[in-house]
């Protein structure tokens, strides 16, 4: 005999069924999702909605939880991940299935490649329909998986909040990565009896490594015996938020130090011991680099000569074992948490005390940098008509309050910025790091104003990067996200990959004076349009004042460029110079 069964429906996703056996409580997948979410301290999710995950995102939203719908899902994986780096956690995007999941694989090599951790809820479609072509059925998981620490597929609805801590652990263990979670349509909308629901513990502040004692003893002996060393400090320490121990440091040591362009602001720019303005001459004369959240990678020039001298000792901080040495034997490697490390290395100094007097070698670094900075000086003060980088951005470092952030994006545009703009806060600056994904500023501005909605955020972008993630201005504008961008308009890709040839037209010209300001203000925000140099703070100031996200479009100089760099950022010839 059939037992009666009267439903009682308490929600969209939540229905008591009372039956012979008793009230069942069942629960869908969706809900599932937002429940294991919020239970795992998630407090905003990046989407552009469509389905499956229509039920996930709108009850995120119904569950009074921050939703920021943007027009391209390569903008929310990159805003997620961005989200991930200003708040040491793991950010949030849910994508749509087929090519709206495969959009967001963009954004995951970006946060692959720079070490952030980065949770992509990808819809599927469904396990029964799978080989039969079914609606936008393509191989999510093997197409994503290699650019993950950890990708699966939810195959029982019952296993969600499991599968979603799992995944926040594994994104967050050791070296920080991207995970991904492949979740098909039937899994979504399915309901299960709450009871056989496996709920977890939620993750935990993943595990801070300390390095072996005895290689504390033995980083600090080489160090000892330097005779020109240099610290150089990366974006891993600034994850690690290990500013308060690189300053105690370097007060105690006198060790001078440079940052990599995400590792400025871990100590203030104007100390005395800063000779990021003397990179080059300071990488070539070390003979021994004290290397921490960094890695001997392209943006170091692999730490080999000529870069580097010939037998520089490297004392490497590193979180992830594999790391050690790569590229350039470890004279000592030391292995763990770049907080816990520097602290482990600051206490050592009391029983074993280093410290570096004035020598020819610091004063050295010191002389260079004032001549570095004499270098520039007629640029940054130019006053020909057609603007150029230097002078835009010593307006925007004149005008910018010093707890600013700045997203930094394209090619000379970032890299220039990080010469001209000094940044007074960790975590300060955010750019395209070691993936150089070009695109990358407007989805980082939108996190940084939703993760610091009383900090001014300003985006730096050139024409070509704005063009690829643009249309995001508007939800910027949509959620009152007041950041300004500034757009560098040279109306070109890059000075050097152009190619001229008589009488032909150049194919990486781009349509000169485009009004971006009239789109941001068609979008609702407020533009500015320049033209002279002496317009740029006096735009700026309004920008700001509006209230409203707004573009500073400035039309400048098309074959401006950097001053002559003795070693271009990247090996390569013909590469474009990050």
């Amino acid at each position: 005999m059939t037992p009666e069964l009267r439903g009682i429906q308490l929600a969209s996703d939540v229905i008591l069924i009372n039956s012979q056996e008793g009230i069942v409580a069942e629960i869908s997948g969706a809900q599932l999702v937002i429940d294991s979410l919020k239970r795992e301290g998630v407090d905003t999710m990046y989407s552009l909605p469509g389905d499956p995950v229509g039920d996930i995102v709108n009850g995120w939203a119904e569950a009074g939880m921050r939703m920021i719908s943007v027009r391209h899902e390569q903008t929310a994986g990159m805003a997620a991940q961005a989200h991930s780096y200003f708040t040491r956690s793991v950010g949030v995007c849910v994508a749509a299935s087929g090519v709206g999941q495969t959009n967001t694989m963009t954004a995951i090599a970006n946060a692959q490649v720079n070490c952030w951790p980065l949770l992509v809820i990808g819809g599927a479609s469904e396990l029964r329909r799978r080989n039969m072509g079914d609606f936008q059925e393509l191989a999510q998981l093997e197409s994503t998986a290699p650019l993950c620490k950890w990708a699966y597929t939810v195959e029982s609805t019952e296993r969600i909040p499991t599968l979603i801590n799992i995944a926040m652990r594994e994104a967050l263990a050791g070296r920080p990565g991207p995970v991904y979670l492949d979740l098909p349509a039937d899994m979504i909308t399915t309901k299960v009896d709450e009871s056989i629901v496996e709920i977890p513990e939620p993750h935990s502040e993943p595990a801070r490594p300390l390095a072996e004692p005895e290689k504390i003893k033995q980083a600090l002996k080489v160090l000892k015996e330097a005779e020109r060393p240099l610290l150089i400090v990366g974006k891993g320490a600034a994850w690690s938020w290990a500013e308060d121990e690189l300053l105690e440091f370097v007060d105690k040591t006198q060790i001078p130090f440079l940052t990599s362009p995400m590792g400025s602001g871990m100590l203030p720019p104007g100390h005395p011991l800063n000779v990021s303005s003397a990179r080059t001459q300071a990488l070539q004369g070390a003979d021994v680099v004290l290397l921490v959240g960094a890695r001997m990678n392209w943006i170091f020039h692999f730490g080999q000569p000529p870069r580097f001298s010939e037998d520089y000792k490297l004392i490497q901080v590193d979180i992830e074992p594999t790391e050690i040495g790569r590229n350039h034997a470890a004279e000592v490697g030391l292995v763990g948490d770049a907080k816990m490390v520097m602290s482990q290395l600051v206490d050592a100094l009391g029983d074993n005390p280093v410290v570096f007097e004035e020598t020819d070698w610091i004063s050295g670094l010191n002389a260079k940098s004032i001549q570095n900075a004499e270098t520039i000086e007629p640029m940054l003060n130019s006053d020909f008509e057609q603007i150029g980088y230097y002078r835009i951005l010593k307006e925007i470092r004149d005008y910018m309050p010093e707890d600013s952030i700045v997203v930094a994006d394209g090619a000379s545009t970032m890299d220039i910025s990080r010469q001209v703009i000094p940044i007074h806060n960790p975590r300060g600056r955010i750019d395209a790091g070691v993936a150089g994904c070009v695109g990358t500023g407007v989805p980082f501005a939108i996190a940084a104003k939703v993760v610091h909605p009383d900090k001014p955020v300003v985006c730096l972008q050139g024409d070509w990067a704005f063009g690829f993630n643009g249309m995001d201005i508007e939800t910027a504008a949509r959620f009152g996200l007041n950041v300004v961008w500034v757009v560098f308009q040279n109306a070109n890709i890059d000075k050097w990959v152009r190619t001229y040839v008589d009488g032909v037209e150049d194919p990486n010209d781009f349509k000169p004076s485009v009004r971006f300001d009239q789109m941001m203000v068609a979008l609702g925000g407020h533009g500015e349009y320049v033209e002279k140099p002496d317009d740029i703070q006096p735009a700026l100031d309004r920008a700001f004042k509006s209230g409203k996200a707004a573009l500073v479009n400035i039309i400048m100089d098309p074959g401006a460029s950097r001053r002559p760099q003795e070693f271009a950022w990247l090996a390569r010839e013909g590469r474009m110079g990050y």
